[in-house]
């Protein structure tokens, strides 16, 4: 890594997403001009996932080579220096204005007429003009494939944690209304595979691909413990999930891109590599909390021997440290060494490697930008509930 970001290992005061001022401090910067850093060296390789069932013989082994992605989506990917993640499933015109004007090489939106508030958005002509903007733009859609979402129009009024059964348990982190499932059983398949699936839906709308959420699923323990009773091996679950996922979209139209986010350890499997186009990591060096109460600046360990230590938990601010204490599985508990050995992994496999970071102070923001870029990565930084439009950084 590079030089050490501010307020590493201080007691920084960080910024709320109510705090006029650091918003406007956040979009000031955004204006500005930030050249890269020079690459660092390749930090080393290899992350444990989190435990799991035991593997059976279906489980993917890591592989000596990977071969390259096709090559229209190789070359549209590489051209990507400046992105925007926005998920508001309420996306006002005057957003869409500025995402059209913008310089944005590639934009992740929610698949909005999937909110059951939302349905009659009129995506298609979104996704068309930002295809058209005078800076054309790939449109990927945003997804979350491991976890159902209770505001979505498949949810049932009369679902819960259990029941159905493959619904396993609650979000770890806080996110109401989000619940991890078993993502190898049909019904869920059928969501979004079937003959008027999700996934259908997005291709009718015009969308470039799909960006993949929760792809960590396979490790979630009370996933894991379903898996166990099904006698399933989840890491091999989620790797034939993703590919078939890529089979629907690319048997329909060949360029379809696939984004996988967070799940990094999944690098080492180039089976999976072979599947996915680039790979996204949210919360490598700054997180927040899933309410937007801190919206960010909450600053992981930097190496593996800070993560849980009384050092680093007294370095954190208040609101920091009561999303450290409050959820013992959460991202303040990993250190930005682990994600980075599997990131420059796959980097170093070919594979372009977007970041996603989480605050508002400026000194962070800029030092994610330089530190990101100067890995060869592709940051964006925004607060924690990915509601704001910010233009992108040069």
């Amino acid at each position: 890594m590079t030089n050490q970001p501010p307020g590493w290992s201080l007691n920084p005061r960080r910024a709320v997403l109510c705090s006029l001022p650091a918003i406007l401090a956040l979009l000031n910067f955004a204006c500005a001009n930030a050249p890269p850093a020079p690459a660092t060296p390749n930090p080393p390789t290899g992350e444990s996932p989190r435990p799991v069932a035991p593997q059976s013989s279906a489980t993917p082994k890591p592989q000596s080579t990977l071969p390259s992605i096709p090559a229209e989506r190789r070359a549209r990917l590489a051209q990507v220096s400046r992105w925007l993640y926005l998920l508001d499933v309420n996306l006002p015109p005057a957003s869409v204005d500025q995402i059209a004007a913008s310089t944005y090489d590639l934009v992740v939106l929610d698949f909005i007429p999937s909110d059951v508030d939302n349905t009659d958005y009129p995506m298609a002509s979104v996704v068309a003009r930002l295809h058209n903007a005078p800076h054309p733009k790939m449109v990927i859609a945003y997804v979350d494939i491991g976890q159902a979402e209770d505001y979505r129009t498949y949810w049932q009024t009369a679902w819960r944690v259990g029941s159905p059964e493959w619904i396993t348990g609650d979000d770890p982190d806080g996110w109401a209304g989000n619940f991890p499932v078993a993502f190898w059983r049909e019904e869920w398949r059928q969501i979004w595979l079937g003959g008027d699936g999700l996934l259908k839906n997005i291709l009718d709308a015009g969308f470039d691909g799909v960006y993949l959420d929760w792809v960590e699923a396979y490790s979630d323990p009370n996933v894991v413990a379903v898996a166990e009773r099904d006698g399933v091996d989840p890491l091999a679950e989620m790797v034939r999930w993703v590919s078939d996922i890529a089979a629907f979209g690319r048997t329909r139209q060949p360029g379809f891109v696939v984004i996988a986010q967070n799940a990094a350890e999944l690098v080492e499997y180039d089976e999976y590599l072979n599947v996915v186009d680039a790979i996204s990591q949210e919360q490598i060096w700054f997180d927040g909390a899933s309410d937007n109460d801190p919206p960010g600046d909450c600053p992981l360990p930097r190496t593996d021997a800070e993560v849980d230590t009384e050092a680093y938990a007294q370095s954190l601010s208040p609101k920091c440290r009561d999303q450290y204490e409050q959820y013992p599985d959460s991202t303040l508990h990993v250190s930005s060494e682990s994600y980075l050995r599997n990131l420059t992994l796959a980097r170093d496999k070919g594979k372009p490697i977007f970041t996603v970071d989480y605050a508002l102070q400026p000194e962070n923001v800029a030092w994610v930008y330089e530190t990101s870029r100067s890995l060869g990565f592709v940051p964006f930084v925004s607060e924690r509930q990915l509601s704001l439009y910010l233009p992108p950084v040069p």
